[in-house]
């Protein structure tokens, strides 16, 4: 098998910022994960509030509310604010592709890291 098919984790280096503090993570890029999830503590720990808004998500567990709130995340030398999804049962951070499109980012399947591709804008036409 072509070692560049198989499928394999990937880790980023993160900063997520909240009212009460920086942290650092070796965060999953999940691109199977719309939202950026944080697990309560740290959200809690860094003063990431949550808003009064659930997301209904699917995991491997089912279904799940989990809580949305709003961060500002550090990735490759650059910053945006995001929207999370707050998870009581998430142990790491996870890296969605809401993320990495709002960094104008991908993987790269053939190396497993992150390469810059500019943020997608679509234009609709009538």
């Amino acid at each position: 098998m072509d070692p560049r098919l198989v499928v394999g984790h990937v880790y980023v280096d993160v900063e997520l910022i909240g009212v009460k503090g920086i942290g650092r993570f070796r965060a999953l890029v999940d691109t199977g994960t719309a939202y950026t999830v944080v697990p309560r503590k740290v959200a809690e720990e860094l003063g990431i509030a949550g808003t009064s808004r659930h997301v209904r998500v699917m995991t491997a567990r089912g279904e799940a509310m989990l809580e949305e709130g709003i961060a500002v995340i550090r990735l490759m030398g650059e910053e945006r604010t995001n929207v999370v999804l707050i998870s009581d049962e998430v142990k790491q951070v996870l890296i969605g592709v809401t993320t990495l499109g709002a960094f104008g980012l991908r993987v790269d399947p053939t190396t497993g890291r992150l390469e810059r591709t500019g943020v997608l804008l679509l234009t609709l036409y009538q």
